[in-house]
């Protein structure tokens, strides 16, 4: 039986979603382009890092760190777990689709990735998953 295509959740219904969640967030939409700050704590022991995400319509979520700057543990010589640009490596590919909430799942992704990122920075070993 043949899959139904999905439908994109379009840029402006997102930054709703988003809003919803993270009322402190700030964005735009434009020309069918998302670049929205967000403050994200991933757990009551960290610090609140400012992300910013960009969501072109029909392409992938880029996430980004943008307040504090991320250090290296000691022993490190790149962050683990980044695309080129340190964009955040979310999850593995199609597991995000484009009629999937950004709110539900890249957020929390986001914040599970720094949650790791701070235990790195502590042990020098990467926790979160994925391929190294």
């Amino acid at each position: 039986m043949a899959r139904t295509p999905t439908r994109a959740i379009n840029p402006a219904r997102q930054l709703t979603a988003i809003r919803s969640v993270l009322p402190a967030a700030t964005g735009t939409v434009r020309k069918g382009r998302l670049d929205c700050i967000l403050p994200i704590q991933p757990s009551p022991a960290s610090q609140t890092y400012m992300v910013r995400l960009r969501y072109q319509h029909g392409r992938h979520p880029q996430v980004t760190v943008s307040d504090p700057e991320l250090t290296l543990h000691p022993d490190a010589q790149t962050l683990p777990h980044v695309y080129p640009g340190d964009q955040l490596c979310l999850y593995y590919p199609g597991e995000w689709r484009h009629d999937m909430l950004l709110a539900t799942t890249i957020l929390p992704w986001t914040a599970e990735w720094l949650m790791h990122y701070e235990l790195w920075l502590i042990t020098g070993r990467w926790t979160g998953g994925g391929h190294t």
